[in-house]
């Protein structure tokens, strides 16, 4: 495929430190301000327009090649990092030393007997198990040993996760040589007190009685916490129930909350509950297009997740084109809580919407957090599209499963190949369309300031 966007360019004179920039937060992911926009190309033997995305997060993360009908315009629009390069092993081992006020991580480890490292489940995109050999080795040089290290699970109200979704996300040698625990949000806390918003900062007691405290997380837009990542690992990470509850149906709905707006009201209130934890080091990961590690910014629980935000603010940011007749929304690498975002303000009145929500997980199907309870998401709707302007929805998966269709109307089109989407829009849309692609959804964002 023809390529235009400059950060995929591996010939020029800049060395890759000088590129990628390294400061006292680290190595942080440079904002490339190329167009970022790539026109239909035929790289595979055919006459048809075509675009490249990748599909299934933690399930190969495999790419796809999507084609149109011969004639369209076809154009794929891509965040500012979409091909920023990943970090080495030297430069993620760099960044985790080169902490963000506070003392290295294997000075904070010194004399430590009783070590938690919570991660994220596989609702979130984030590579863990690339960072945590790095993590590991700041510990063993303190002195840390293996048997005193526990992995916890950081996701709030989700599910359990079984062996194998944690091999996914931390690999198979940490499952394998460390314990591995998940979180249950209703049951085993200590209870910390109250924040000034009313949360009861009630943490799983392995957490909250843990000689050293770790946070690892990934940075993505979120529409309460303005990114994900910092003080989120703690709460809802690893937070009871009522917690949980009193923050989204409380706190969240007494303040302004919004995508790139840091520092709201009620993420400065569970800021102030990972205070009360005292959590000794967090580490935030950016990424890029391909789901690599783009940058870390390890140290203060606050101050690192402010410093990570600020890169992903300029890296995930995407020019949008203008109106299209059809807009693909790839929600890669976040499938498997596909949502359609900004793309809407994109599409024409009467055009088709795609939601690409490729993944052999499926849709979540649990969220204690009023997900799996009776009524709501179990009352399909009768009619109706959930895009006003849309002349027809598309969603695509090649995974079909019954339960994710029930939460659309039956207007809404099913399908699980490529070959039918391709003819349904044909249908509409005849031999002339423009196409907007978007490969990369659950990272991007439309232009809009940071907040922080």
């Amino acid at each position: 495929m023809t390529e235009h966007d400059s950060t995929h360019e591996t010939g020029s004179d800049i060395s890759r430190r000088e590129f990628l920039g390294v400061s006292a937060t680290g190595f942080a992911a440079a904002a490339i301000h190329s167009t970022n926009i790539e026109p239909s190309a035929n790289s595979h033997g055919s006459d048809q327009p075509q675009a490249m995305i990748r599909t299934a997060e933690h399930f190969g993360d495999e790419e796809m090649v999507l084609t149109f009908p011969q004639g369209w315009d076809v154009e794929t629009h891509k965040m500012v990092g979409h091909g920023a390069p990943a970090l080495s092993d030297d430069q993620i081992a760099e960044s985790l030393r080169s902490t963000i006020t506070t003392q290295p991580l294997a000075d904070i480890a010194d004399g430590k007997r009783n070590i938690v490292i919570t991660f994220d489940d596989l609702t979130r995109p984030t590579p863990i198990s690339r960072v945590v050999p790095f993590v590991l080795q700041e510990l063993r040089a303190a002195g840390v040993k293996d048997e005193q290290i526990l992995f916890q699970g950081s996701f709030g109200s989700h599910a359990a996760m079984n062996q194998q979704d944690m091999v996914l996300k931390l690999g198979a040698d940490v499952v394998a040589n460390f314990a591995c625990w998940n979180h249950d949000c209703f049951h085993g806390f200590t209870d910390l007190g109250q924040t000034p918003e009313g949360i009861p900062v009630q943490l799983n007691s392995r957490f909250a009685e843990a000689d050293l405290k770790i946070c690892i997380s990934g940075v993505k837009k979120h529409g309460l916490a303005g990114y994900g990542g910092g003080a989120k690992a703690i709460i809802p990470g690893v937070a009871s129930f009522d917690a949980l509850t009193h923050l989204h149906r409380i706190v969240n709905r007494r303040h302004e909350t919004a995508i790139c707006y840091v520092n709201n009201g009620a993420r400065l209130d569970i800021e102030h509950a990972a205070r009360m934890a005292e959590v000794d080091m967090s580490i935030n990961i950016v990424m890029n297009a391909h789901r690599e590690v783009a940058g870390v910014f390890a140290g203060d629980i606050v101050d690192a997740h402010r410093a990570a935000c600020k890169t992903a603010h300029a890296n995930y940011h995407t020019d949008l084109p203008e109106l299209a007749d059809v807009v693909i929304y790839n929600h890669y690498p976040q499938s498997v809580e596909a949502y359609f975002g900004f793309g809407p303000s994109v599409l024409k009145p009467g055009g088709s919407f795609v939601l690409v929500q490729d993944t052999p997980a499926g849709q979540r199907k649990i969220h204690y957090l009023g997900w799996s309870r009776n009524g709501g998401n179990n009352r399909r709707p009768e009619s109706g599209l959930p895009i006003g302007n849309a002349g027809q929805v598309i969603v695509f998966n090649r995974f079909a499963a019954k339960w994710d269709e029930m939460r659309y109307s039956p207007d809404v089109h099913f399908s699980t190949t490529w070959d039918d989407v391709e003819a349904q829009l044909h249908k509409l849309h005849g031999d002339n369309a423009k196409v907007a692609v978007f490969p990369s959804a659950a990272l991007q964002h439309e232009p809009m300031d940071l907040r922080i």
